[in-house]
């Protein structure tokens, strides 16, 4: 893992405090990947935003299942069925 190629699974709980905690992992990926704290920042409120909708949304989901992931594109967080791109 590095930089331009890193992928991590998690769950989070169904709760208010789900938002902040992808959020912050948002943006540390963000950071690792070279993002200044501007941009890392603006994609983790994207990133947390899209877990809100989750939480509001269907209760399909025990926990909300999230990927954050970098290949040879954008760094992406799939948050459920919904996926926050930022290109690098």
């Amino acid at each position: 893992m590095d930089a331009t190629t890193f992928e991590f699974q998690l769950s989070v709980p169904r709760d208010a405090a789900a938002a902040a905690i992808v959020r912050m992992l948002a943006e540390q990926a963000a950071r690792y990947a070279g993002c200044d704290e501007p941009i890392a920042a603006a994609f983790g409120q994207q990133v947390a935003d899209a877990v809100r909708t989750q939480l509001n949304g269907s209760t399909s989901y025990a926990a909300i299942p999230v990927v954050v992931r970098r290949s040879t594109g954008p760094l992406e967080v799939q948050v459920a069925t919904l996926t926050v791109a930022l290109e690098l």
